[in-house]
């Protein structure tokens, strides 16, 4: 991997979400949630992608830490981290890669819908959610 390379991913990945987070910081009311989008490659790793999978796990380091300078304001920091989901990114997947190596790890055999994924973050958006904070919520399938 090039330094470009290295560089580019962190610095839309993790920089990205340092740069809109203190730029929105103080538009944010008391009583707000922050939800960041991470990934379960930032918990497992995966070969060949040492930067996205070290900046997905920089933004769960970075949304723990920001939910602990946030509890005072009672705004919480959550992160989501989301397995393979179907996309227009998921779709460029070979059929025979998705049904030999990627669905036999997912214990429930299929992908996320993006609704699913939507679906949780509107609940860590809303006030169901004010107790949970500095937590990343995986949503995967229970890929292992």
């Amino acid at each position: 991997m090039t330094h470009e390379e290295w560089n580019e991913v962190i610095n839309v990945n993790l920089n990205g979400v340092f740069n809109i987070t203190k730029n929105m910081l103080e538009n944010i009311r008391d009583n707000g949630r922050i939800i960041n989008t991470s990934s379960v490659i930032g918990q497992l790793g995966a070969f060949g992608q040492t930067n996205y999978a070290a900046s997905k796990a920089g933004i769960i380091g970075f949304t723990k830490s920001l939910a602990l300078e946030l509890a005072k304001r009672n705004i919480t920091v959550n992160a989501i981290c989301p397995g393979f989901t179907k996309t227009d990114m998921t779709n460029n997947i070979p059929k025979e890669i998705i049904n030999s190596k990627i669905l036999p790890r997912i214990p429930l055999k299929r992908m996320a819908e993006t609704n699913e994924i939507a679906s949780l973050v509107l609940y860590l958006s809303s006030s169901d959610a004010g107790y949970i904070t500095g937590q990343y919520i995986n949503i995967n399938g229970g890929l292992i």
